[in-house]
């Protein structure tokens, strides 16, 4: 199962989609105005990413005690 994380250009609206598989254009319907113009904003493997730390780049993830 995927999540992708979307906003629609027409109104604005951010929304998540969650498919098995990847992102068709099919999906690509904003659930509040019925926009087709939608973009994907960067999501990464562990979920999307945020800035805001001193690199502005996005942090790795915790290890979690794996290693």
């Amino acid at each position: 199962m995927a999540i992708y994380d979307l906003k629609c250009d027409e109104c604005g609206h951010q929304f998540e989609k969650y498919v098995s598989g990847f992102l068709s254009e099919d999906d690509k319907v904003c659930p509040e105005c019925g926009g087709l113009r939608i973009s994907q904003k960067f999501t990464s493997f562990f979920g999307s990413c945020t800035t805001g730390g001193g690199s502005g780049g996005c942090a790795p993830p915790a290890t979690g005690g794996f290693g």
